[in-house]
């Protein structure tokens, strides 16, 4: 069995680095331009242990979370480190019950996820334990998200802190941070709560974006997607990644929030379109919002009529289903390339099946694009059409670019008329010559390109 290159990658609050945790240590990488620009190694220090299994950066800061690992782990399972590479040594330690899961770190706070309890303490020389222990579903997600420096004036200083409810598998809680007094380790009084009927089933991941607005989730099925308002719940979109059950293992909302990428143990990177940012003016977005509501009703009635001609077991919801805006199957750049020459190479498909490789799993991460001469900085995080996925079995850092599709205008539609698209290419899938339906004129269509791929 091939070694894993990285026994854990995880990016920072804005996905500007990612850190990756190694047998001798961690690295700290920048995302794009890809850079290194810290390596710790701890085969320079006199005992022999030194594997580290988990890493967390407080943005760009000189503070990392580690957690022991690897084949020769430097700590137990259930401490915490803090790491200060300003002074090259541990500057806070916490002991566990049972093993560190997770941790997610702020100027205010350290949240750490054990294996069926969520622990709060503040953020300092001497931390203080804020609460008691939260109690979640063994192995269950969560996440936290510090806002601090939104814009949003209404937002909360202290972030949000959103689990999966211990008692009723596929609710979540959405709790307000804010009113915890980290410099006595009181609470003020009772935290505010949000509970969000997110899923019927267990629920496989909990997301945040990045200005604690909405929290994306999906369930150990792995075929739909909800995003829900925290601060009343109720659901924005729900996205379909498939018919057939699939392990979710990632997925990230964009900087600004208006797309989310996801990605399956299928190995197929899907990106969901929220909300579109091109036009900036609010009365210019629900004259474009009402007219795509308009749109897609005569679309859905179209749809329907259609019923008869799909599988009984997928029903009209499968067809009223917001699917991707584009979608890749991801496959091994190193695989492919060693194996360019090979005979089972035909038609340009290398038929050959890379085992390694479906058993990989990465990290996403979105970077901005590069800025062009003149252009400010809010036209550049309003692109959001850039992000990077970092493989942890195999080291490989790629960056994929979401581009605008061009499709031809056929030899019998020359005059610019509606095109039209049969159902399966409305959904993606095979076409159906003899069954059609017209897709309006303003339909753009996308497609995800790799750009760029290193070894690390």
């Amino acid at each position: 069995m091939t070694k894993n290159k990285f026994n854990d990658i995880a990016f920072n609050q804005d996905d500007s680095c990612f850190s990756v945790a190694t047998d001798d240590g961690f690295k700290i990488f920048n995302t794009f331009p890809l850079q290194n620009k810290l390596i710790q190694q701890f085969d320079e220090y006199q005992d022999k242990s030194r594997g580290i299994g988990r890493t967390r950066m407080l943005n760009r800061s000189n503070y990392i979370a580690l957690v022991g690992g690897g084949n020769d782990p430097r700590y137990p399972s259930n401490r915490l480190i803090i790491w200060d590479d300003l002074v090259g040594k541990e500057s806070i330690k916490l002991n566990f019950m049972s093993s560190v899961k997770d941790v997610y770190l702020s100027r205010c706070f350290i949240v750490v996820k054990l294996e069926s309890k969520v622990s709060l303490y503040s953020f300092g020389k001497s931390p203080i334990k804020l609460m008691d222990d939260i109690e979640i579903p063994i192995g269950s997600s969560i996440d936290y998200i510090n806002n601090t420096g939104q814009h949003d004036s209404s937002s909360n200083s202290n972030g949000l802190l959103c689990f999966e409810s211990n008692k009723y598998r596929g609710q979540i809680h959405v709790m307000n941070l804010n009113k915890i007094n980290t410099t006595n380790g009181k609470q003020d009084h009772i935290l505010p709560t949000m509970i969000i009927k997110a899923h019927k089933s267990e629920i496989q991941l909990i997301k945040l974006n990045r200005q604690g607005t909405m929290v994306a989730t999906c369930s150990k099925k792995g075929t739909l997607i909800r995003i829900m308002n925290v601060q009343n719940g109720t659901l924005i979109n729900e996205f379909r990644r498939g018919i057939e059950n699939a392990e979710i293992y990632d997925m990230e909302f964009s900087p600004r929030g208006s797309k989310l990428a996801v990605i399956s143990n299928k190995q197929t990177l899907h990106i969901f379109e929220i909300f579109n940012e091109s036009k900036n003016n609010d009365a210019d977005k629900n004259t474009s919002i009402n007219k795509n509501v308009e749109t897609e009703n005569v679309y859905n009635k179209k749809l329907q009529n259609l019923n008869s001609l799909i599988p009984k077991r997928w029903g009209i919801q499968y067809l009223d289903s917001v699917w991707s805006m584009c979608s890749i199957h991801l496959k091994n750049p190193i695989y492919n390339s060693h194996n360019s020459n090979d005979t089972s190479i035909s038609n340009g498909v290398n038929d050959r099946y890379d085992a390694n490789f479906e058993r990989d799993r990465c990290k996403i991460g979105w970077c901005q694009s590069t800025p062009i001469q003149g252009q400010d900085s809010d036209e550049i995080d309003s692109n959001e059409d850039s992000l990077v996925l970092v493989w942890k079995n195999s080291g490989i850092w790629e960056k994929y670019v979401i581009l605008e599709k061009n499709i031809p205008v056929s030899a019998t539609n020359k005059n610019n008329d509606v095109k039209y698209f049969s159902v399966g290419e409305s959904l993606g899938q095979t076409p159906v010559s003899n069954k059609r339906i017209d897709i309006p004129k303003n339909k753009r269509r996308w497609e995800i390109v790799r750009e760029a791929w290193r070894q690390l």
